[in-house]
């Protein structure tokens, strides 16, 4: 039974010497599923991408046995995370669905721990959309959250426990290209997020909102308060100003060639970077994950064109809510903070806030130290509403 007092675990270690598998086993500490120790014997068996996948599932499958629920969870969802798109297991299957399944299997087992969590599942376009959603008799507030790029509603669970403790209604929600839409569904992203937003408004007759976009949830969350005011509060958790723009200047020196052969889709050159992209083993994993989030994306040209629409740059300006803009110091989006904060010209208010490495919260979405980063966003929202927020 899960233990209803949320606790987060602060630091940032170097578990592996690769980034992105380092960022990925951080968050297992961060949320306290895994000890130091684990991680540090996990990082030091893994030397491929097909070794992670193979070693999480055999650890997923020693928890089972231990009755874990939450680690089983964890560590299919960990196997699935880097799984690629159109992979088959044994049986013929799609291994991305089949270890999808297992993992949703023991987070629903987890999460029964829950007496006030409950998940409705509401009508939107020609499938449904899951709400999970904890409410309090008589809350300050109500809270509605969604994720960004790749992520299920299970990554960030443990937020509601956290904001419900303190009297918040909470509501989080998958929109298409996330989780169950996305899986079951196959409900491609587009960058238009108000109308699945606004569909969750409207079911559970919401206003006067604070709304928490996560990771390209930043962007998402951003687009959806421009355009439906029950949005009285926004919370870029964190800012995404320009998703194109912080990878391109990511690339060095060679972004400026790799921009210019973006918008020359027919350049000789892609022939050579698309049989690069296909040997390595993260961006074929990378470019895969977009064809199957993003809807008429095939290629890396196709790819990269369409994230360039994930952008806040014109619609910042229809932004007139209390505005929260997060930001790591070690983060690739970061670069665009300034520039996120001189944008919101008609907010009724803006506050920013840089986290750092001396509070081991300086990496993208403050893993390393997410009960710090929570703990800023409610002082946030008590601050600007006093503890009137109006309930729905």
């Amino acid at each position: 039974m899960v233990n209803e007092k949320t606790m987060f675990q602060a630091g940032y270690y170097t578990f592996h010497e690769d980034e992105g598998l380092n960022f990925q086993l951080n968050r297992f500490y961060t949320y306290g599923v895994f000890s130091k120790e684990e991680l540090m014997d996990i990082g030091k068996r893994i030397d491929s991408f097909e070794k992670w996948i193979s070693l999480f599932v055999e650890t997923g499958a020693k928890a089972e046995q231990d009755n874990e629920p939450l680690k089983a969870a964890t560590c299919y969802r960990a196997a699935q995370f880097y799984t690629l798109s159109g992979q088959k297991d044994e049986n013929g299957n799609s291994l991305k669905h089949v270890l999808y399944d297992k993992c949703m299997k023991y987070y629903n087992e987890y999460y029964e721990g829950l007496p006030y969590l409950k998940l409705t599942r509401i009508p939107y376009k020609d499938y449904e959309l899951p709400v999970y959603h904890a409410l309090c008799e008589n809350p300050l507030g109500t809270i509605v959250i969604h994720g960004g790029y790749d992520s299920i509603a299970q990554d960030l669970l443990a937020m509601i426990p956290y904001f419900y403790e303190k009297s918040y209604s909470v509501y989080y929600f998958e929109g298409p290209g996330q989780g169950e839409p996305l899986m079951q569904y196959d409900a491609r992203m587009t960058p238009e997020w108000e109308h699945c937003t606004g569909a969750v408004l409207d079911h559970f007759d919401l206003k006067d909102v604070t709304l928490i976009g996560v990771s390209l949830g930043g962007y998402l969350a951003t687009r959806a308060a421009a355009y439906d005011k029950r949005i009285s509060r926004l919370v870029m958790y964190d800012l995404i100003y320009d998703f194109y723009g912080a990878i391109l200047n990511k690339m060095g020196s060679f972004g400026r060639f790799f921009d210019y052969l973006t918008r020359h889709p027919k350049n000789v050159s892609w022939r050579w970077l698309n049989k690069k992209f296909d040997q390595n083993y993260f961006t074929k994993w990378l470019l895969l994950q977009g064809y199957s989030i993003y809807e008429d994306v095939h290629t890396p040209c196709e790819y990269f064109n369409h994230i360039r629409k994930y952008n806040t740059r014109e619609i910042s300006k229809l932004i007139t809510q209390d505005t929260l803009v997060l930001a790591g110091a070690a983060d690739i989006y970061t670069v665009f903070y300034q520039d996120q904060i001189d944008a919101l010209v008609n907010a009724k208010s803006v506050t920013g806030r840089l986290f750092t490495k001396d509070e081991n919260a300086d990496h993208h979405c403050q893993v390393g130290n997410m009960g710090l980063l929570l703990e800023t966003i409610a002082d946030w929202i008590r601050e600007k509403t006093d503890g009137k927020e109006e309930s729905a």
